[in-house]
């Protein structure tokens, strides 16, 4: 049984079978895009998996290489290690000692550098508290070092021409040797410590005079030089090697460089302000000592600063600051 449609029904169904062809058509270079788009995907994905294939072949490679590599250069080391100590053994034989005997000189060695910095730390601060006393500051500049080992490219005369301290007869003689533990060392520590109050014929302040420069002591535990200048701070030699100043002035800046060189084995500053003592090792801050409040900063053994009230005792002042009357014209810095 057939049912006639009208014309207009017709032309509708024909329009909807138009625009389903259509849209059917777009669905099928909809399917083709996404299609292409996969097979590309599938050659890229491909592609990055050979690559990464093959990389981890280059890795696994090099990671051989570099285990190869690395027990080589152990190798090498050792070889080099055992031909050190061979040529050590064969040196202590010739001078006729024993390798325990070397390391017992090493410590004694070690002992005794530390015993030096001790009493050098314990006179800086025996100087801070005498000048305390005496309600002046006088600056202080020490440095323990290795004159066998000293470049002139480090150290040198503060000031050209000067006259070596000393060099006078007062200081010559085993008797009166300006050492550490020698009652002589004090004159040294004072005339370090002199600032010259220059006046005219008036009576009128025209200047002062201080001794700028570091007092060396030697590893015989002797002062052998005076007013010498730090050079080469802030250079490639030992920047790398310091930790920055905290605070201090130019001169702590310099102890704190100088600790760094290898022919220095501590610098200690007393500041010519507060009379603060300062000690440094190695390029970094080790202990101050501050005598007015009778306090001393150390650090623990995660480089935290600690104070704690200090063991030094109050030291009556006898030293007098010295006067010397010149006229001004007459006056010249050396």
């Amino acid at each position: 049984m057939f049912k006639i449609l009208g014309s207009q029904q017709y032309r509708g169904m024909l329009t909807e079978q138009s625009q389903l062809q259509d849209r059917c058509q777009e669905l099928e270079e909809q399917v083709k895009i996404l299609t292409d788009e996969k097979d590309q995907l599938s050659q890229a994905t491909k592609e990055q998996k050979q690559e990464l294939e093959e990389r981890s072949i280059d890795l696994t490679q090099l990671s051989e290489n570099y285990k190869l590599l690395e027990a080589q250069l152990q190798e090498i080391k050792d070889q080099a290690e055992l031909g050190i100590e061979n040529v050590i053994d064969e040196t202590i034989k010739q001078i006729g000692l024993s390798r325990s005997q070397i390391d017992k000189l090493q410590a004694d060695r070690a002992d005794l550098i530390q015993l030096y910095i001790d009493k050098l730390y314990s006179l800086a601060r025996h100087f801070a508290v005498s000048s305390r006393g005496m309600d002046n500051n006088r600056g202080l500049f020490l440095v323990l070092a290795d004159y066998r080992n000293m470049s002139g490219v480090s150290f040198s005369e503060f000031h050209d021409g000067q006259v070596e301290h000393l060099d006078q007869g007062k200081y010559k003689g085993i008797d009166q040797l300006p050492h550490i533990f020698s009652t002589k060392v004090q004159d040294v520590l004072s005339f370090m410590g002199e600032r010259t109050i220059l006046r005219d014929e008036a009576g009128k302040v025209t200047g002062h005079e201080e001794r700028d420069g570091a007092l060396l002591i030697d590893l015989q535990g002797i002062s052998f030089r005076t007013c010498m200048m730090v050079e080469g701070v802030r250079t490639y030699r030992v920047y790398d090697k310091v930790e920055q100043l905290v605070k201090g002035s130019a001169r702590h800046n310099a102890a704190l460089y100088a600790s760094s060189l290898e022919e220095v084995m501590a610098a200690i500053v007393v500041s010519e302000e507060n009379s603060e003592v300062t000690l440094f090792i190695d390029g970094h801050f080790a202990k101050s000592f501050d005598p007015i409040a009778n306090t001393e900063t150390t650090r623990d053994e995660d480089g935290n600063f600690v104070q704690a009230e200090s063991d030094t005792k109050a030291i009556e002042a006898v030293e007098l600051e010295t006067e010397i009357i010149v006229e001004e014209e007459d006056y010249v810095t050396a």
